[in-house]
């Protein structure tokens, strides 16, 4: 297993890489916070929800005093309640701590949502709103059409916009794993060799550069891998490789 982890991210990834931490090193190292992408990673493929081993793992990383954050691309009332200690989902564009949604912002004043329906149209885009209820993309589609439809200004976006600085902000993805994780970790005050992330999606790139260690499931993309310091089969066989929980033939100790 040694040789999975060579402490150094390879340069095809294109993100800015955390502070690396050796292989050898990684058993001296105290990791305070673990970032972990839901779907693909906490929940395989081909599986509906999160295993008891994987709830298990969740436990013994926050019983050892270990903050854990699920980090998603799904809305937030879709995101397992599993006790996380806070949740990062839309990919980053809203962040909870203990269910508490922590990222508040303006909202977009009518013209600019003017602008952005246009402007879609115009592509041939879909616009897809996400709301609170069971059906959370349909729900806002009817309250749309009612004119009850209010949507979040992205915090990178100045209040005071004008119709190119909106749509330039749209076209270059204003939320990322990678952005808010950093954001976190600044505000926590946890250096990046404190921090380990796991995933698998091109959605999880900037995180796992981000962090000091990092895995990358065994199924992702090599661009993916490329940002990883080792790949692993699943999230427990992630943990136990960094030294933050032991196992024994597939079992939990």
């Amino acid at each position: 297993m040694e040789n999975r982890m060579s402490g150094r991210r390879r340069s095809s990834c294109g993100y800015p890489a955390g502070d690396s931490i050796p292989g050898g090193e990684r058993g001296r190292t105290m990791i305070r916070i673990v970032f972990m992408d839901i779907d693909g990673t906490l929940i395989p493929y081909g599986e509906q929800e999160i295993s008891r081993h994987a709830l298990k793992a969740v436990r013994l990383l926050q019983d050892q005093g270990i903050l854990v954050f699920g980090v998603t691309g799904r809305c937030a009332n879709q995101v397992p309640d599993i006790g996380f200690d806070g949740v990062i989902s839309y990919d980053g564009a809203c962040v909870q701590d203990k269910g508490k949604i922590i990222l508040e912002k303006d909202f977009f004043e009518d013209q600019e949502l003017d602008w952005i329906m246009q402007d879609a149209k115009d592509q041939g885009r879909r616009v897809v709103l996400a709301g609170e209820g069971e059906d959370p993309v349909q729900d806002p589609l009817q309250e749309a059409a009612q004119g009850r439809v209010r949507l979040k200004r992205p915090w990178l976006l100045p209040d005071e916009t004008v119709k190119e600085q909106v749509l330039d902000a749209l076209e270059h993805r204003t939320f990322d794993k990678g952005i808010v994780v950093a954001r976190i970790m600044n505000i926590l005050k946890i250096p990046a060799g404190s921090v380990m992330a796991i995933g698998d999606g091109f959605n999880d790139m900037g995180m796992l550069a981000a962090a000091g260690i990092s895995a990358a499931m065994k199924e992702a993309p090599v661009q993916v891998q490329a940002c990883a310091n080792f790949t692993a089969d699943g999230v427990l066989d992630a943990l136990e490789h960094a030294g933050l929980i032991a196992m024994s033939n597939g079992t939990l100790l």
